[in-house]
């Protein structure tokens, strides 16, 4: 490999693709804190670690008796109630050598991803998606939680996902985009549960599969590795839980030890529990 002077290296590595890179990638890995689990509206106010989210808090506006010959009385109701934040309290930094810089972020965008990318891109969201379930594990377990019985006959087992579903009906839960994050231990439970792998009766017309996995009982199922220890289900709709992220900073630099170039960067991010009666976990004693 060739040996560049600083300056020309310099010249050569684009920050902003990078960036985009490494975040595009990064968003096709998350599962706890991605868009099916958590509303992404904010982001966009990142700049950097310590930065404060800042949210509207809106109201439900009251429902009123309508006379149609004397109309409304009163005023409408302002349905904005001052507003909440949360602070992008998480850093995460990440560094691997590449041979040509030139090479790879000219191939960003298209099929071609560098190893090195690839992997950090697979590490930051494990860190977000433990650090996002943290989050709403400690919400969720204040307003709904049921006992699991991990080793359930198949007819018990279904019940408490049935009751999940229940208690999330019971708040007024949107049906439509409810999830339910699975642990890979209940999934193999679920798999042998002919209720759950028979597509007509899950509420999908396709077999499940890997990834996301299905529908079940109104949910769309992934599976994570990244639910908190004692927790096998996390089910609920996006609207609960806001997460911001960004890619902040990238930079080329080389490493003393190497005649190599490398890459480093850094990932921002936090998450908030706005709305916690949308959210149910199962969880074993």
């Amino acid at each position: 490999m060739a040996i560049f002077p600083a300056p020309q290296r310099a010249e050569r590595f684009i920050p902003e693709i990078w960036s985009a890179g490494i975040f595009y990638a990064l968003r096709g890995e998350l599962v706890v804190a991605s868009g099916l689990v958590c509303n992404h509206d904010y982001e966009g106010q990142i700049q950097d670690a310590g930065d404060k989210v800042r949210i509207p808090t809106v109201l439900d506006p009251t429902v009123e008796d309508y006379d149609p010959i004397a109309g409304f009385t009163g005023d409408p109701q302002d349905i904005i109630g001052g507003e909440t934040s949360f602070e992008i309290e998480e850093s995460k930094a990440f560094r691997f050598k590449v041979d040509d810089i030139a090479k790879v972020q000219s191939l960003i965008g298209g099929q071609y991803m560098s190893e090195g990318m690839t992997r950090a891109a697979r590490r930051l969201a494990e860190a977000a998606d433990a650090y996002v379930a943290g989050k709403i594990l400690a919400a969720s377990v204040a307003y709904k939680k049921v006992d699991l019985l991990l080793d359930a006959a198949p007819d018990v087992m279904w019940q408490q996902l049935v009751d999940v579903r229940v208690a999330l009906d019971k708040t007024n839960t949107p049906a439509t985009g409810r999830y339910m994050i699975v642990s890979p231990e209940l999934y193999g439970n679920l798999l042998m549960n002919p209720r759950f792998i028979d597509a007509s009766q899950s509420g999908s017309t396709e077999p499940l599969r890997n990834g996301l996995v299905g529908r079940a009982l109104g949910f769309d199922v992934v599976v994570a590795n990244t639910l908190p220890a004692k927790t096998h289900a996390i089910a609920g709709h996006k609207i609960a839980t806001s997460y911001a992220d960004q890619i902040v900073k990238t930079e080329a630099y080389r490493p003393e030890r190497w005649f190599a170039d490398a890459i480093r960067g850094l990932h921002v991010y936090g998450a908030r529990v706005m709305r916690g009666e949308h959210l149910a976990v199962l969880q074993t004693a």
